[in-house]
């Protein structure tokens, strides 16, 4: 069974809960995040899973858009969780 954690992030000025499933994939963990609000899951579709390679969190890439925002909130809101350092590159 995967592992699920929740966090919690300010979007907006507003705090928002998101639920976390962490997939360890041998090589490298992803982060599935679902927000626990349905106006905001939908802005993050697509953009809503982030990978932990070398020990830092890849928040990129980021979309120039409202989603790119919001995935950069929940993208650091992680990594604070983690207390983990982010890149914002693009992986292969």
């Amino acid at each position: 069974m995967e592992p699920i954690i929740s966090i919690e992030f300010m979007y907006r000025q507003r705090t928002y809960l998101a639920l976390v499933r962490i997939k360890d994939k041998h090589s490298f963990t992803e982060y599935h995040l679902t927000i626990m609000n349905g106006a905001l899951e939908q802005k993050l579709y697509g953009n809503h899973i982030f990978v932990e390679e070398n020990g830092e969190l890849v928040i990129g890439p980021i979309p120039e858009n409202e989603a790119g925002q919001l995935r950069l909130t929940v993208g650091m809101a992680l990594c604070k969780h983690y207390n983990k350092p982010y890149s914002s590159k693009k992986t292969a």
